[in-house]
């Protein structure tokens, strides 16, 4: 999503209208699911309970464990991630049901308590965003991932040796500990910009790819070296083990075919 948007992309990529609603939005980038960072922890979100669901035929392991509390955390980084997406349209909503009431009683839309009643018990209830939310997102994600490259290591020693599976999960851990490590550095006090640990909220950055095209056309930058290293090594790693498991898995389909046929 941020590639498209980098890119310039989104902007070609028409949507389909829902129930034949004509309004206005016609491409991508006019969606809600393009803006206000809905994309990256929705998917952060989906990727995670897939890759803890549960498979047919699997024996129980010893790191078993790890699938059900690496949900709850996806789950937990999730809601957090909706505070920002669901304060916004409350306080829409708010300045529509004001809107309402400004007008004639008569003239006033039935469904003007109802927005009134919505929006103002979630300004009043509902959560905030704070950065104290934030750093518990980072947590959560980072312990996530943790309990995630358990399950990873699982999967992948059963194709290749243990050795090799633990030198490519090694650097997912030890990024995930870092962000740790500055959470509790900025908790403490000590100076560390808070941008450098915000922007690991779902662990990963995907707006990296906006740093890159911004060091590539001379622009202004809004990450350290440091950190686009730290993500394109994430995001290779990533894409190692996809391809990893992906051959894995044809060539035990390959070598059962071969099983049955004989």
């Amino acid at each position: 999503m941020d590639a498209l948007k980098t890119f310039k992309w989104a902007s070609n990529i028409p949507v389909p209208t829902v129930f034949n609603f004509r309004g206005g939005v016609r491409t991508l980038d006019e969606t809600f699911l393009s803006s206000m960072d809905v994309y990256p922890p929705l998917i952060f979100c989906i990727g995670v309970v897939l890759l803890f669901s549960k498979e047919r035929g699997r024996r129980r392991g010893q790191l078993d464990w790890t699938r059900r509390w690496g949900i709850i955390c996806s789950y937990i980084a999730l809601l957090l991630s909706a505070t920002v997406i669901l304060f916004l349209p409350a306080l829409v909503l708010a300045g529509i049901a004001a809107i309402f009431q400004s007008m004639p009683l008569k003239y006033q839309p039935e469904v003007t308590p109802f927005l009134v009643k919505l929006s103002t018990t979630y300004l009043r209830y509902g959560p905030y965003p704070k950065s104290v939310s934030l750093i518990v997102l980072v947590l959560c994600s980072s312990i996530t991932m943790l309990l995630a490259c358990a399950a990873l290591f699982d999967a992948l020693r059963s194709s290749a040796s243990k050795r090799a599976a633990a030198i490519l999960l090694a650097p997912l851990v030890f990024f995930s500990l870092m962000h740790l490590g500055q959470v509790g550095l900025y908790c403490s006090g000590i100076s560390i910009a808070p941008s450098e640990v915000f922007r690991y909220r779902i662990y990963f950055w995907p707006q990296f790819i906006e740093e890159l095209a911004a060091r590539w056309r001379g622009g202004n930058q809004s990450g350290s070296d440091l950190s686009v290293f730290v993500e394109i090594t994430k995001w290779c790693i990533v894409l190692a083990i996809a391809v990893w498991l992906t051959i894995a898995r044809l060539m035990a389909r390959r070598q059962d075919k071969k099983t049955s046929a004989a």
